[in-house]
């Protein structure tokens, strides 16, 4: 198995409190490491429809490999328009790279936001590699929605119905998910982590279309804070084979500043400990979110969605990336 946000792979460095080499901090990649006329460190940098939301997969299971695809949101233009990326994302869009990080200038269309109940919205992916195709997860104006590929290219909605709806009870009622980040467990049963309400929600599946949501939001913001959104798990096993899964996320402060931070919990139950770390975004004024982390036999990648630059004329979003360790220089580009 392998999922965009969720890569099961050796963690390094032991039993290390979080984070570690594997986990974090991030530094941001730089010219000579990414490829295909890229600016570092986007990798994703759409001024028309605003490329954003990343979830990237690696390509065939293999964490030695480099090869992966990126399934990202923006705003397609309708007949006779141009796309405005101030508005809600509505088509899911489809990038490959070889390296890990040079994705290719062209992208595909897999998913537009057509079916009734979707107003007109769909994004901030988060996708599977499964036996049987890419089971993809999306939100929606109706909540947490899910479609299925077998070649990763032609998506089909496996429901009329959102997997997870505006919630009816419970810590987060009356409110409706978003950004859900979807881990398998090894035992074959699946998680999902969402948004609700500026804290982060986790509901538990057998077969990843019936969800039952936890009683508690799993993580909340510290007190001084204005939200914490954008869950990304991510499954490891360390050098000493204990199984722990890490929970990124975009911390709002006060004064609308957003940073990376990282939480941990050993196993698949109970709370998440050690606090909160920052890993990446450290008074940054480009506003990080929707982190995305890929692991390698060597180093992880993060994905975040940010403002491509400081003046107002680049206020559009653009997929930054980062690698950690910080102190590794990456293997050559793509041309």
């Amino acid at each position: 198995m392998v999922a965009g946000c969720s890569t099961l792979a050796d963690a390094g460095g032991g039993d290390a409190n979080a984070p570690n080499a594997l986990a974090g901090p991030f530094r941001e990649v730089r010219r000579e490491e990414l490829g295909q006329g890229r600016t570092a460190p986007y990798a994703l940098r759409d001024e028309d429809g605003g490329v954003r939301d990343v979830s990237v997969l690696d390509d065939d299971g293999d964490p030695a490999t480099l090869g992966v695809i990126a399934l990202a949101a923006r705003r397609g233009a309708s007949a006779g328009s141009t796309p405005d990326a101030s508005l809600p994302t509505n088509e899911l869009v489809r990038f490959s790279a070889r390296d890990g990080r040079s994705f290719e200038l062209v992208p595909t269309v897999v998913l537009a936001a057509q079916a009734a109940g979707e107003g007109g919205v769909v994004g901030a992916p988060s996708a599977l590699r499964l036996a049987d195709g890419v089971w993809l997860y999306y939100a929606a104006a109706d909540g947490i929605r899910l479609a299925h590929a077998t070649d990763g290219l032609t998506f089909e909605r496996d429901s009329t119905n959102p997997v997870l709806a505006t919630a009816t009870g419970g810590w987060d009622e009356g409110h409706t998910p978003s950004s859900p980040s979807i881990v398998r467990l090894p035992d074959g049963s699946w998680r999902m982590f969402y948004e609700a309400l500026g804290a982060v929600g986790e509901a538990r599946s057998q077969d990843g279309r019936q969800w039952t949501r936890g009683v508690e939001a799993v993580l909340r913001p510290p007190d001084g804070a204005a939200g914490l959104v954008a869950p990304c798990a991510v499954l490891s096993r360390s050098a000493l084979g204990r199984e722990r899964l890490w929970l990124y996320h975009s911390l709002e402060s006060a004064d609308g500043r957003r940073t990376i931070e990282v939480a941990a919990r050993e196993g698949f139950d109970g709370p998440f400990i050690g606090g909160t770390a920052t890993v990446f975004g450290f008074g940054s004024e480009l506003a990080p979110t929707e982190p995305n982390v890929v692991r390698f036999a060597d180093f992880s990648l993060l994905f975040v969605t940010q403002r491509a630059g400081k003046s107002a004329a680049q206020a559009y979003p653009g997929v930054a990336v980062g690698v950690a360790p910080a102190a590794l220089g990456l293997p050559a580009p793509n041309p």
